[in-house]
């Protein structure tokens, strides 16, 4: 976090002195920097996307929807409401508009129904939870594959249809676990999903099973 917060004040101290044209320069590595710490330091990767202050003046089309995907997944990692960031379904269609960059598209494509989450429309939550899926399809990146499948069974389960959310919960689980070591706990959080789905519908034998091997 001390290293965090030196980057930030660095980063203040040269927008400062930066030209008029590109009022901070540092803005695309700073970027760089929140995308690489999202996953496991979600907090501190906000710090450094909060700490860009004029995204659209200091980087280029891409990075600055780049910047609009970011944004959204890390305030929706650190619990902080997304259904007004809109910004998102522009950076979906600049990516899915154009060849290449799978994951980005993958990445635009989910938290556009994150969005719809909060706002309670099931219906457009799946419709992007799919789009994403196919693009997920497309990459090699596991851990982004089993974000999407875990959260379709979420999905499904809030509306009650266990066996479609228990089916999803183990795509995600096996994603997980071709994923580097640092997915372990989300890993182990398919296998608790699995478990309780399998309670709920009444395969106890099962759940116990899950549950103890996502003990261990």
């Amino acid at each position: 976090m001390q290293y965090i917060l030196s980057t930030i004040l660095i980063a203040a101290g040269l927008t400062i002195l930066s030209a008029c044209h590109n009022p901070q320069p540092e803005a695309d590595n700073l970027l760089l920097q929140a995308e690489q710490l999202m996953d496991e330091h979600p907090d501190s990767a906000l710090l450094l996307i909060d700490s860009i202050f004029y995204p659209e003046k200091s980087l280029n089309k891409e990075d600055y929807m780049r910047y609009s995907v970011a944004r959204v997944r890390a305030r929706y990692k650190n619990w902080i409401p997304i259904y007004e960031d809109t910004l998102i379904f522009k950076a979906r269609e600049y990516f899915t508009s154009r060849s290449g960059n799978h994951e980005q598209k993958a990445l635009a494509s989910f938290y556009s129904g994150c969005v719809y989450l909060e706002k309670g429309d099931y219906e457009q939550t799946m419709q992007y939870f799919k789009e994403a899926e196919e693009f997920a399809a497309t990459t090699g990146n596991m851990a982004i594959k089993g974000l999407i499948q875990y959260n379709i069974g979420d999905l499904l389960s809030m509306q009650g249809l266990y066996n479609d959310a228990l089916s999803n919960y183990h795509l995600a689980e096996q994603f997980y676990a071709q994923a580097p070591e640092s997915y372990r706990e989300q890993q182990t959080h398919s296998l608790g999903a699995i478990g309780r789905i399998s309670l709920l519908s009444g395969q106890q034998d099962s759940a116990f099973a899950t549950l103890q091997r996502g003990l261990f």
